[in-house]
């Protein structure tokens, strides 16, 4: 007997999906107001999904990069072999590591920031169509 319910639950669902309908109206006076208006109230469609600004790629990715803990214990050790009593290695030789890991993660970084831009300008200046009267 606990059928019977869920069987006419599932009915209302159906039947709704069915008869329901999404209906636009094209004439509606909201699609004759004046573009400048238009543009005016909303914001443009451009898509943006870049991270970085050629001003901001090196302190934003630096910041970014510095959130990891590996990176920071590598910046420990550089910033303690550079204090004369604790000095283990050359300084620079203890630098490099640190240096290279940053570098490479920069230019991955980089480039995926630079191919989101040109995909990003690809969907931009691609053509539409805008529905008038």
């Amino acid at each position: 007997f606990f059928s019977t319910p869920l069987l006419s639950e599932e009915k209302k669902r159906q039947s709704y999906n069915l008869t329901q309908q999404r209906v636009i109206f094209p004439n509606n006076s909201t699609c004759h107001r004046d573009w400048a208006e238009i543009t005016r109230r909303y914001s443009g469609n451009r898509i943006c999904t870049t991270k970085y600004t050629f001003l901001t790629f090196l302190p934003q990715n630096l910041f970014e990069q510095f959130h990891r803990w590996a990176n920071l214990y590598f910046l420990f050790l550089v910033i303690l072999n550079w204090m004369p009593s604790m000095e283990v290695f050359h300084r620079e030789i203890t630098m490099l590591p640190l240096a290279i890991v940053l570098f490479l993660i920069m230019v991955k970084d980089g480039m995926e920031d630079f191919k989101r831009y040109r995909l990003d300008r690809k969907i931009n200046c691609s053509n539409i169509w805008i529905y008038e009267r």
